[in-house]
């Protein structure tokens, strides 16, 4: 039961997350286009930016998970 909850509690985490990601994509959306315009032109930064985003969702997964469960049981 205890991984159940901390699978909802990342779940909510997560969605915590992405409304955060877009509102800060909503402040400095003119800046995205360019800056994804370079990432598509070196790939090498690109992958970096893919493995470095992979490993933050996890562990903010994990953190956020475990804070939300501190604060609801």
């Amino acid at each position: 039961m205890s991984l159940l909850k901390l699978f909802i509690a990342g779940i909510i985490a997560l969605g915590i997350l992405i409304l955060g990601g877009l509102i800060v994509i909503a402040i400095i959306g003119f800046m995205t286009v360019s800056f994804v315009q370079w990432l598509e032109a070196n790939p090498v930064i690109k992958g970096l930016f893919v493995l470095v985003g992979l490993v933050l969702i996890v562990v903010l997964f994990i953190a956020f998970s475990k804070w939300v469960l501190e604060k609801t049981v």
